[in-house]
């Protein structure tokens, strides 16, 4: 069928925690070039240095940003995993409760 994506809740999941895992080491990359960065302060001064150091305040927090919206990429993604379990299980109780032989 064209248009219908095939996934399961496991891919879903696994998926996800990629998402938030990768999410997670551009933000730790990205305190540590901070780090360096104001590190080099004490070397470093004056209205470069500053102009420097406010170039990547802003890089943070654009990464910091980007950082959230993963996490929150990866929530949705678990939480239709959650659903189609859901689901899932729902149809199979309701196609349980149904007869066996409807012609006696």
């Amino acid at each position: 069928m064209e248009g219908i994506l095939k996934v399961t809740p496991e891919e879903l999941q696994a998926t996800a925690g990629d998402f938030s895992g990768k999410g997670n080491t551009i933000k730790g990359l990205m305190d540590q070039m901070m780090g360096i960065v104001k590190n080099l302060s004490g070397s470093w001064q004056g209205e470069a240095s500053a102009t420097y150091l406010r170039k990547f305040q802003g890089l943070q927090t654009d990464i910091d940003k980007m950082n959230r919206m993963i996490q929150e990429h990866s929530q949705d993604l678990n939480t239709m995993a959650e659903q189609y379990k859901q689901a899932e299980n729902l149809n199979m109780e309701q196609g349980q409760g149904l007869t066996d032989s409807v012609i006696s």
